[in-house]
């Protein structure tokens, strides 16, 4: 064995990552605006979480004394080797094909689940390599691993520090299940059966697996390593090796020259991208629109709805001086006299009704005595009534006045509006 257990740069992401939600924490306390989003999204987060630990609590096959005893042995096992107080809860899940499992907490109680493709190695004669699946996820357990990338949730938000800190704690897991089962062979066999399946996994060459630690440095692999939470598979086998048995483990180095320059050339090659997309809408939109007319944008009503709507009293009379029809409608069949309505202007309501406006008009939506009780424009739904309004005149959704305001004769109505006022 070569080394401590826990991986080198495990404490040192941890730290930077409670520093900055520290900070984060810090500021949300001091701010009641920050304590509410806080608190929302832990709510948010803890519902989805355990929604999703219920349906698998609900559907999955939960390992006991009298469910596949021989496995809950050995968990049980491996825990009091590892040290854990008690042994968490274990579930099976149907996989379709995936290969994984995972550990978590479901109201305070420990919980391992292992996706069905992975507990099948023990009925394929892959005992040990359960064993390290199974140890590995026991590791997240007894490091507390689980609480504390829930105490450093923030870090989320800063790119790649996150994701760091999780594979150095994949990293130290490995090397404590390895460590635990004493069976390096089966710990890489385990993480080759991750890469590749089950059926195929004995035929993999080890050490031309781990040459593409070497071989397959590029930026795209790098960047989709750091933006991961687990790393290369590779990169795990030669760690595990490197810890147990250095003197068989050939060791990779990446080519960090062709990630630098891959990467490089990735990233500006996105922020081009973006750039172009920027300009392409900006400039293209612009040349777009200097091809339509200048009025294409603008919503033109008539001149009596949008003299109502600049509230100009003297522009609206001279309008209706001049005979302006007063029934004209908008594109939602809105009259002027629906308009006074939205801006409560009870004297251009008067003015437009002691010129003949139809008190009952009514476009896509309302009446005019619907639109302004919605509006809370209690006097102008008055002063409608007083012109000839119809209360029980229903809207497009079955809504009228004696509705709108829970009664159901006209001396009722009126003495509602007039409450109101």
């Amino acid at each position: 064995m070569n080394g401590a257990i826990k991986s080198e740069r495990e404490t040192v992401y941890f730290i930077l990552s409670a520093i900055f939600s520290g900070i984060i924490y810090l500021i949300a306390a001091i701010s009641i605006i920050g304590i509410g989003i806080a608190l929302a999204v832990f709510a948010v987060v803890l519902f989805m979480n355990a929604m999703m630990l219920g349906s698998i609590r609900g559907n999955g096959v939960r390992i006991s004394e009298k469910q596949f005893p021989d496995v809950y042995a050995r968990v049980t096992e491996l825990s009091e080797q590892m040290g854990l107080k008690a042994v968490p809860d274990m579930f099976v899940i149907q996989s379709e094909g995936a290969l994984n499992a995972f550990a978590t907490r479901f109201f305070g109680r420990n919980m391992v689940v292992l996706y069905s493709e992975v507990f099948e190695l023990a009925r394929q004669e892959g005992q040990d390599e359960l064993d390290f699946i199974i140890a590995h996820e026991l590791s997240h357990i007894k490091r507390r691993h689980v609480w504390k990338n829930i105490l450093v949730m923030p870090a989320q938000f800063i790119p790649f520090l996150a994701q760091a800190y999780s594979r150095s704690c994949e990293y130290t897991c490995d090397r404590e299940a390895a460590y635990t089962i004493q069976n390096v062979t089966a710990a890489k066999r385990a993480l080759t059966i991750l890469g590749i399946g089950k059926l195929t996994a004995n035929e993999v060459s080890e050490d031309a697996y781990l040459e593409q630690i070497h071989s397959e440095s590029n930026g795209a692999v790098w960047l989709s390593e750091v933006l991961s939470t687990h790393p290369r598979l590779p990169k795990r086998i030669q760690s595990v090796g490197q810890f147990m048995s250095p003197e068989t483990t050939p060791l990779y180095q990446p080519n960090n020259g062709k990630i630098a320059l891959g990467a490089g050339l990735l990233l500006g090659g996105m922020f081009a991208a973006y750039i172009a997309v920027i300009l392409t809408f900006s400039v293209g939109g612009a040349v777009f629109a200097s091809f339509l007319p200048d009025d294409f944008f603008e919503i033109s009503n008539p001149p009596l709805i949008e003299a109502v709507a600049e509230g100009d009293r003297e522009a609206v009379q001279e309008l209706i001086d001049e005979g302006a029809d007063l029934e004209e409608t908008d594109e939602f069949g809105s009259t002027a006299l629906m308009f006074t309505t939205y801006y409560g202007d009870v004297e251009m309501t008067r003015l437009l009704l002691d010129a003949g406006a139809d008190p009952n008009a009514e476009d896509e939506y309302d009446t005019v005595l619907t639109s302004a009780i919605n509006n809370g424009s209690y006097d102008i739904a008055l002063l409608l009534y007083e012109y000839g309004a119809l209360p029980d005149y229903e809207n497009e959704y079955g809504e009228s006045g004696f509705s709108l305001l829970g009664v159901t004769n006209e001396t009722n109505f009126v003495r509602e509006l007039e409450s109101m006022q």
